[in-house]
């Protein structure tokens, strides 16, 4: 096939080619590393600017969970409208976590007995 020189003699005439075609492929592998870092600091200053705002006191809330003793005559409906926070977006929605958090299955309760509901407050207790 090819002689040692002949092979010499086509990598040194071929030889600033690959060359340039290695700076080139650094150059880009550069220029990605570069956006990839900059697409990152900014994806955790605005995850920073998010989770700065949740903690202040205005937005805070913790949901914690008390137990109360049911009146005679008194309904789910009745106690959701007591208790019911803006955390919840309507009285059935909060009587559904009631009865899931009480083990419930229809909405029968009797007086003299506990229930343990949910409420939210800003307060750490």
């Amino acid at each position: 096939m090819y002689t040692t020189e002949q092979k010499q003699r086509f990598y040194i005439i071929n030889e600033k080619p690959i060359r340039m075609q290695r700076q080139k492929a650094a150059r880009r592998k550069r220029n990605f590393c570069c956006i990839a870092l900059f697409f990152s600091l900014v994806l955790m200053l605005l995850g920073k600017t998010h989770i700065t705002s949740a903690g202040t006191p205005e937005t805070s809330r913790n949901k914690y969970f008390t137990s109360i003793q049911v009146d005679e005559g008194t309904s789910l409906w009745e106690i959701a409208q007591e208790y019911m926070t803006e955390e919840y977006d309507s009285p059935g929605e909060y009587i559904k976590e009631v009865k899931s958090i009480n083990h419930m299955k229809n909405d029968v309760i009797y007086g003299g007995s506990y229930l343990c509901i949910p409420y939210y407050s800003s307060e750490i207790k």
